[in-house]
């Protein structure tokens, strides 16, 4: 005896039976795809939060009266629409002078699976995250260290794309004025054809024994931003306004480079 209709898809939750052309197409029977729990996203938590204050941008802002959230993020890959996610956020609040204000760090559970190559790379393992706080327990201290400042990133689009995901998620926004470490150092360090991390801490002199790990980097990145907005003021840029005029600048001739510079001593 064949099963009818009916009973197939009361046999299982995946089988679709399409009715709806069934004069000229006939009977399609399919099946739902399988989810991917690891693609699987936490529910959104849209509760309204309280209003806060926001600062007036201003274009004739000085540069060092301005404060800065220097943030690094670990994660479990490179694209945060195809589902990856945050597996430790690391801040450092700092003044325009250059005086540490505030520090953040914490490692996040994911909720999703930690390729091998991005254990080996930062050496955080599903272990370490398994007792370590979900993004939206540590929410609202992110947004706090971040409230009021300019964001500044080694590669500024990665983490303030991973972070402004994550904070959608519960509820937040990610706002205000953001600043790249890698166009800065485009035009304040010619003397170098690399602007990677590494190349940049090799220059300048500043050792970093956490690699790849967030607050490691953080620091690492911080101290490289205060050499850079030393090499503004040689350029004459100490507004907000004039640094973005900067950075939109071409270059009028190339300079010479060299592609394994010697270590800069401290000035």
């Amino acid at each position: 005896m064949k099963p009818s209709l009916d009973s197939l898809e009361q046999l299982s939750p995946r089988i679709v039976v399409d009715r709806s052309n069934a004069a000229r197409s006939g009977i399609r029977i399919v099946l739902k795809p399988r989810e991917d729990p690891q693609q699987i996203l936490l529910p959104l938590d849209l509760t309204p939060l309280p209003p806060r204050v926001m600062l007036q941008v201003d274009g004739n802002d000085v540069i060092r009266d301005l404060e800065y959230v220097v943030v690094d993020l670990e994660t479990t890959g490179g694209a945060p629409y195809r589902g990856h996610r945050v597996t430790e956020v690391a801040a450092v609040r700092m003044r325009g002078t250059g005086e540490i204000v505030d520090e953040f760090e914490t490692l996040i559970n994911p909720d999703r699976y930690i390729p091998p190559f991005i254990t080996q790379l930062t050496k955080i393992s599903p272990a370490m995250v398994e007792n370590a706080p979900r993004f939206a327990d540590v929410a609202d201290r992110v947004q706090n260290i971040l409230h009021g400042a300019v964001f500044v990133a080694h590669n500024a689009q990665f983490d303030h794309g991973f972070l402004g995901m994550e904070l959608e998620r519960c509820g937040m926004r990610l706002e205000g004025r953001t600043l790249c470490t890698v166009r800065l150092a485009r035009k304040t360090v010619p003397e170098v054809q690399s602007r990677s991390l590494d190349s940049l801490m090799y220059f300048f002199g500043v050792d970093n024994e956490a690699r790849h790990r967030a607050m490691g980097d953080a620091r690492a990145t911080a101290t490289i931003f205060r050499r850079l907005l030393d090499r503004l003021e040689d350029h004459e840029v100490t507004r907000w306004k004039e640094l973005e005029t900067f950075l939109r600048r071409r270059a009028r001739r190339k300079r010479k480079r060299i592609a394994n510079p010697h270590p800069m001593p401290d000035a």
